[in-house]
């Protein structure tokens, strides 16, 4: 099955996303968010005249550092809302948690993204003087990410 023909009407846009964190809680401050995976493979090659590959591994699956970004009310709400499921109700980097973005559009497919077994690592915070709202910006380390619950990895005989 190829794209779909488009004539007219909606994609995919900033306002078709849908972020939701931990218990499927819904946020709408945030202004900015980026994710990515890949899997390294390597070739191998051996002794021949073609000197062309003879084949590739499997790879290495990994994950790169999620970023998001939004007004400080919505990174203190989740930082909040982190902080009340640790042990000591203060310490919000050692909560795992999964994020969900979903794209819905009419007439597009709905695509779910699941950021999954997230820790929050970075705070990063510029304040100057100016007509914009403050701003933060947090990066979170993630262990797997599903799209519409496929994987780049090798997902045959287990998933992590």
């Amino acid at each position: 099955m190829s794209d779909q023909v488009r004539i007219n009407g909606n994609q995919y846009s900033w306002g078709s996303i849908i972020l939701k964190f931990v218990d499927g809680d819904r946020f709408y401050g945030f202004d900015s968010i980026s994710y990515a995976d890949k899997r390294e493979r390597v070739k191998s090659y051996g002794m021949a005249r073609h000197q062309a590959p003879r084949g590739r591994s499997r790879g290495k699956y990994s994950t790169d550092p999620v970023k998001l970004r939004g007004p400080k009310s919505s990174i203190q709400a989740l930082r909040d809302k982190l902080a009340a499921l640790s042990a000591n109700g203060l310490s919000y980097g050692d909560v795992e948690f999964t994020t969900i973005v979903q794209y819905v559009e009419t007439g597009e497919s709905p695509i779910t993204v699941e950021i999954e077994r997230c820790v929050w690592v970075a705070n990063s915070s510029n304040e100057e003087e100016g007509p914009d709202p403050l701003k933060e910006e947090i990066e979170l380390d993630c262990m797997v990410i599903r799209r519409n619950g496929k994987t780049l990895f090798d997902s045959t005989l287990e998933q992590p």
